[in-house]
């Protein structure tokens, strides 16, 4: 009975924060390292080439998130086209600054790309072993049809990865290949849902880095009837 009703007051409490979104319109909220943020202002920009960024406020803290178009659709971020898609948390308190983006680099593998090559002689493996890149020790479950591998999930991260590394799966006849789209540290999603009368909605999630390698965690945004700045 307790856990039954732990369960209503959580589906209240999300509804509840989805309702004071919707009706403080326009909105943008996240959870910042599992604690509730929310901005002040934000508003979307279009540039030339038809690419979005917005940019959202607090007193002393902007995020920004750039896509490298503005129509409905998921972006990816951490990969190699940093500056087409990317997301950044800059803050400003007592006089220190600090600066987190969503730049390519080195780090345990987060993404995986699709096969590039399926290889040929290859088996289901639950851990395949790898080479190439420039990390070492990722793994991967494959799942292959007539010795071809179809599919890879992650087994164990490994380390030094970069976006962009060709990786390929030890086994077969060694020829199956795919890539790494992006790494634990950067990585994460803009996903625009709605485009209407000049007002974007949608949610984001990311990890950023700073100079000295420390990562912020931005999960469960939502950006809500958001207008095109003048």
């Amino acid at each position: 009975m307790k856990k039954f009703l732990s369960l209503i007051a959580i589906a209240v409490l999300f509804n509840s924060c989805q309702q004071d979104l919707q009706t403080n319109t326009p909105g943008f909220q996240a959870k910042l390292n599992n604690v509730q943020w929310r901005a002040n202002d934000a508003i979307v920009s279009i540039d030339g080439d038809g690419g979005m960024t917005i940019t959202a406020y607090t007193a002393y803290e902007t995020v920004v998130l750039k896509s490298n178009a503005s129509n409905v659709g998921t972006y990816t971020l951490g990969t190699q086209d940093y500056f087409g898609n990317h997301a950044s948390y800059a803050n400003d308190v007592q006089n220190f600054q600090d600066f987190y983006n969503t730049a390519p680099v080195e780090g345990p593998a987060f993404k995986l790309s699709g096969m590039i090559t399926g290889g040929t002689g290859y088996m289901n493996v639950p851990g395949a072993q790898t080479t190439g890149g420039s990390g070492v020790g990722l793994r991967v479950a494959t799942q292959t049809n007539a010795g071809v591998v179809t599919g890879v999930t992650v087994v164990a991260r490994g380390n030094g990865y970069e976006a962009g590394d060709v990786i390929t799966i030890v086994g077969g006849n060694n020829d199956a290949t795919f890539s790494i789209v992006n790494v634990q540290s950067s990585n994460g999603e803009i996903t625009i849902e709605e485009v209407e009368n000049g007002l974007y909605t949608g949610k984001f999630k990311f990890n950023a880095v700073n100079a000295s390698g420390e990562v912020v965690t931005f999960s469960e945004g939502v950006f809500y009837k958001l207008p095109l700045g003048l």
